[in-house]
């Protein structure tokens, strides 16, 4: 799907390249928007990496992570951890290993991004067209594989407490709405922007990576250090919980 996704964009950019769209793109486009997107929209690049920033993938992606980090709940609730845990295996076993399926899945949905870009660009740019720096497609691809990693854990540490998986999956996915609205409040409303700072999407701004700015260590660090504390809190509260 991401892969379809990815090439339509392409197709799309192709589109609009060979036909001037972009001109009127540019043209139609408010001052606010055009500052705050550095011309996204209006230009082969942009509309290429758009894929990267679109609201639908990464929401897509997160409730991918949520769905892979509330499983140890599940398997609680259908007493499979029983059979799991008559094994002479410790209880982090089971954390770790939906861990490392999270780890798996994110890069292989994230690199699948990648290969249709990269082939993509290869086969269906036109000439005339100036495509986007390999560089700032790792980028966008890393940050965004850091914002999916970060939600994983988050979703895990909220498991890990929780009786119910749904209960566990639909809080989770509340809070991530709830922080992408306030991320977006952030960008626009002056008053918001430090409390913004609490939001994992706060750390991921393709925008200003389009526009040139190479991929911010603090981003990194953040994103980082939210899906290790979510993942550690997860291991210490499932290890002492009632199963």
């Amino acid at each position: 799907m991401l892969i379809v996704f990815q090439i339509f964009m392409i197709l799309t950019a192709r589109n609009y390249e060979q036909t001037g769209g972009f001109r009127q793109i540019a043209a139609l486009m408010p001052q606010f928007m055009a500052q705050w997107t550095n011309m996204m929209g209006a230009s082969f690049t942009g509309f290429v990496l758009f894929g990267y920033s679109h609201p639908l993938v990464q929401l897509f992606l997160v409730a991918m992570a949520i769905s892979i980090s509330t499983e140890p709940l599940g398997e609680i609730e259908t007493k499979f951890v029983d059979l799991m845990m008559a094994r002479p295996i410790r209880r982090t076993t089971a954390i770790n290993r939906t861990l490392i399926v999270l780890v798996v899945a994110t890069v292989i949905a994230v690199g699948s991004m990648l290969v249709a870009t990269f082939g993509g660009l290869r086969l269906l740019a036109p000439a005339t067209a100036r495509p986007p720096q390999p560089r700032v497609i790792v980028s966008l691809a890393a940050n965004l594989a850091l914002l999916v990693l970060a939600w994983g854990g988050i979703a895990l540490a909220i498991a890990s407490c929780a009786r119910r998986r749904a209960t566990a999956g639909a809080a989770t996915g509340f809070l991530a709405f709830a922080t992408f609205v306030l991320d977006y409040a952030g960008k626009f409303w002056e008053a918001v922007k430090p409390i913004s700072r609490i939001s994992p999407f706060h750390y991921f701004d393709p925008f200003t990576m389009i526009g040139g700015r190479p991929l911010s260590t603090t981003d990194v660090a953040a994103l980082a250090m939210m899906f290790a504390v979510s993942a550690a809190i997860a291991g210490v509260v499932y290890v002492w919980r009632d199963l």
